[in-house]
């Protein structure tokens, strides 16, 4: 059995194929890879259904759908900031309403992590925490906000485009995998793990203005 949470809690008896990004990230069937370890870096357009690989048993893979519903449903948040946004721009309206759509920061956190872990053995570098306390944070039953830094990694006025892409990359120091950078949907977020309570979790706080008149959606971590 290959399962990186079996050391968290007993495995069952059953593979489970884990896929390497939330299926529901995206609504294609074909998806064009690029740069992939995988793939030997190579490029090439596959099918979603086979983008997985047998990382984890049938029972913690189960267990983690909660957290690929959150990432899911922070995709759709930004896909609902820009069509309102689209809308919006043909109105004469002074000012609008301030839509709000809110994000669970604990299970992102762990949609975060479980991510990590499916990838890590890809990166150049071993992690710097060890992935068995890595894994006890995913299944862990209290908060884990103070074990992560999750921050966006956006210039002031970055162009950006919402589709339905995702691009990850290690972060590295002392040749060491310290966290992972995700651009998920066109917004890039970093995060770096501790395997202790030392972080202060900042807010997240991702606004979207009219040109005229002023804040229209806000897409909040909490």
């Amino acid at each position: 059995m290959k399962c990186w949470a079996k050391n968290v809690s007993l495995c069952c008896d059953t593979q489970s194929s884990e896929h390497y990004i939330t299926k529901g990230l995206f609504s294609d069937k074909m998806l064009y890879v690029e740069n992939a370890p995988f793939l030997g870096g190579a490029s090439k357009k596959l099918s979603k259904a086979s983008l997985t690989r047998n990382c984890l048993c049938k029972k913690h893979n189960e267990t983690l759908s909660i957290y690929d519903d959150e990432a899911i449903h922070y995709g759709k948040s930004l896909k609902y900031c820009l069509e309102l946004s689209l809308k919006r721009r043909k109105s004469n309206a002074r000012k609008f309403s301030l839509h709000t759509k809110s994000i669970n920061y604990d299970r992102f956190n762990r949609w975060f992590l479980k991510t990590y872990m499916g990838l890590a053995e890809f990166f150049r570098y071993e992690s710097a925490i060890d992935k068995e306390k890595l894994a006890r944070l995913v299944y862990s039953e209290t908060s884990i906000k103070h074990y992560l830094l999750l921050e966006v990694a956006m210039e002031i006025q970055e162009d950006f485009q919402i589709e339905e892409s995702v691009s990850i990359a290690p972060l590295e120091k002392d040749k060491k995998t310290i966290g992972m950078q995700i651009e998920l949907y066109g917004i890039r977020l970093k995060g770096i793990f501790s395997d202790k309570p030392e972080h202060v979790q900042k807010p997240i706080k991702i606004r979207f203005y009219e040109y005229k008149q002023g804040p229209s959606c806000m897409i909040k971590f909490e």
